[in-house]
């Protein structure tokens, strides 16, 4: 049954059931203690009137025989001096009553095997104490009885109890709606929780949990859920825009093949210039898309971390550098680099060897695409402690600053027209990014308008 019910109820059923045994055990350890001092007491003050008057009366028979005379005068100074509800009365040996004194008290007989013990009695709905002690003096041997009616005490025990009960019934139903409060106050941000939950699903997806000033675990949960929303919508939006921006990339090329193959189909088959020249458009645009593709493939593979995992060999910075600097050297005559290495570099490189091939390449030509009629790139290596950092610097056209911020963003182009012509997809520099981030590395760019770019790579040593 429990199974059906809500948390906010599991939480006040369980505390009310957990009040409800606390209290009826508190209550019960309080009414035995209530009831046993109030016994305790009675049973002191029966005692101290037995002995109190026991000591009187060994003080007038020191001296002097006891008879009918003597009986009457212990009476006459015991009436003076009873308190309601009590009873003193002297028996001799064989039980025959000397003297009785009462006021309230109904008449009480003690068995002789009960003497010198606090008994207890029932009579007329009466709950009275009876205590004895057996006297002796010259020419007499008798006891000495002395009763309390403790009915008062037991109705305030009894009293005492029902008002413990009445207390717990009390407590039992503010626990309960304390319990019920208490779980609507703290289940609350579950509950908003679960209604911006329910909105987003509904792809409201800027919606968000409202979190207050408190600093709980709930809060945390908040600011948690909040946290990976923002990273979610983040997320569907870069995909949304990867989508919409990898679809206009392939549209523009297929829009160019089919207008060239429609072209030749209605008149260019019997041109051959007309011809060769769709062909070979044909065949740069697949190209284009081919390439587009492969790097799609790869930031795919980036993402899951697949590249990662591979094993690979730790990898010489130099040597990498100056087979790249060759390269480029022999395919672009008017580039001028500068390979500068202030200090030794030591260690190697955590990172693959293709995969820093990749990546310098990436910024080689991104210089050479976007740089002035004499190209120059300027190449530092540094090593501190356990880092190695390369220094890429070229003196092309730089990045305007509105658009410094988006240059790792997939398919972002500063210049559309030239990054088209040049034959950029706009991925080059997310590709690098990523490659290096999963080698516990960084890439930083800085650029200035007019005056050239700035790239620097960090990464750990081995």
């Amino acid at each position: 049954m429990l199974n059906k019910l809500s948390i906010r109820w599991k939480i006040t059923i369980t505390i009310a059931v957990l009040m409800f045994f606390i209290f009826t055990l508190c209550n019960l350890i309080q009414s035995a203690l209530i009831q046993m001092s109030i016994m305790n007491q009675q049973q002191h003050r029966i005692e101290k009137r037995l002995n109190d008057t026991a000591a009187y009366l060994d003080e007038e028979y020191k001296t002097k025989r006891p008879n009918a005379a003597s009986f009457a005068e212990n009476k006459q100074y015991f009436e003076k001096i009873i308190q309601n509800n009590e009873m003193i009365r002297l028996i001799d040996i064989d039980g025959k009553e000397k003297f009785t004194v009462s006021r309230t008290m109904p008449k009480i007989h003690i068995n002789k095997k009960d003497f010198g013990e606090i008994q207890k009695y029932r009579k007329n709905n009466q709950e009275i104490l009876i205590n004895s002690k057996v006297l002796h003096y010259k020419n007499f041997d008798g006891v000495l009885e002395v009763a309390m009616n403790v009915e008062i005490f037991s109705k305030l025990i009894k009293e005492s109890f029902m008002i413990l009960v009445l207390g717990t019934t009390i407590s039992l139903i503010l626990s309960i709606l304390s319990g019920y409060f208490l779980s609507k106050k703290i289940l609350n941000p579950i509950k908003n929780l679960n209604q911006t939950m329910i909105k987003i699903k509904n792809n409201q997806l800027k919606e968000r949990v409202f979190v207050g000033e408190t600093k709980d675990e709930l809060s945390e949960l908040g600011l948690l859920f909040n946290k990976m929303m923002d990273e979610l919508e983040a997320s569907i939006t870069r995909q949304k825009r990867f989508v919409e921006d990898a679809s206009h990339e392939l549209r523009t090329p297929l829009a160019i093949i089919h207008g060239h193959l429609s072209l030749v189909n209605r008149w260019g088959k019997k041109d051959e210039t007309v011809l060769e020249n769709s062909l070979n458009t044909c065949i740069n645009e697949t190209n284009r898309m081919i390439i587009l593709t492969n790097e799609l493939l790869q930031l795919t593979k980036l993402e899951k971390n697949s590249e990662k995992i591979e094993q690979y060999a730790p990898t010489n910075i130099n040597e990498v550098l100056n087979e790249i600097i060759n390269n480029y050297q022999l395919l672009h005559e008017d580039l001028e680099i500068h390979f500068h290495t202030p200090n030794q570099i030591v260690d190697k490189a955590n990172i693959a060897r293709e995969h820093l091939m990749q990546i310098l390449i990436i910024l080689f030509d991104n210089a050479v695409k976007y740089s002035k009629e004499h190209t120059i790139i300027d190449i530092t290596t540094t090593q501190v402690a356990n880092k190695i950092e390369i220094k890429v610097e070229d003196n092309g056209i730089g990045i305007k600053e509105e658009d410094i911020n988006h240059i790792f963003d997939r398919f972002y182009r500063a210049d559309k027209a030239r990054s088209r012509a040049n034959g950029g997809n706009g991925l080059g520099l997310s590709i690098a990014k990523d490659l290096i981030e999963n080698y516990g590395g960084n890439l930083q760019i800085t650029s200035k308008n007019g005056e050239g770019t700035t790239a620097f790579i960090t990464l750990n040593t081995i």
